[in-house]
């Protein structure tokens, strides 16, 4: 990893550009991790809160709803309902889909 004058690293400043969800909040409630632990993979709340984050931040938008401002969003065959409040995305329940992947671009 090069070094700037500042002392801070290149390689970590050019990841954080391209990185979309950077400087954004994703929070994860009780309910979302009780629901990954029961349908996906029983782990630690800490570790499922984790998990939860990363796939979302590597999940696609496939709904929104009309009221209410929810997006629907899969990572995997994953289905994660978020509630959006201003910057924050709070991941309000954790859902096993049934997608066919064959058709995924």
């Amino acid at each position: 990893m090069r070094k700037t004058s500042k002392g801070r690293g290149y390689k970590r400043k050019k990841l954080n550009k391209n990185n979309y969800l950077y400087g954004n909040y994703i929070y994860v409630t009780d309910h979302a991790v009780t629901r990954y632990q029961q349908r996906i993979k029983k782990v630690s709340h800490e570790n499922a809160e984790n998990a939860i984050i990363e796939s979302v931040k590597r999940s696609r938008l496939i709904a929104l709803t009309k009221y209410g401002g929810r997006e629907i969003r899969e990572n995997r065959g994953v289905i994660y309902v978020c509630e959006l409040q201003g910057n924050c995305l709070n991941v309000i329940t954790v859902l096993l889909g049934n997608v066919d992947l064959r058709f995924v671009v």
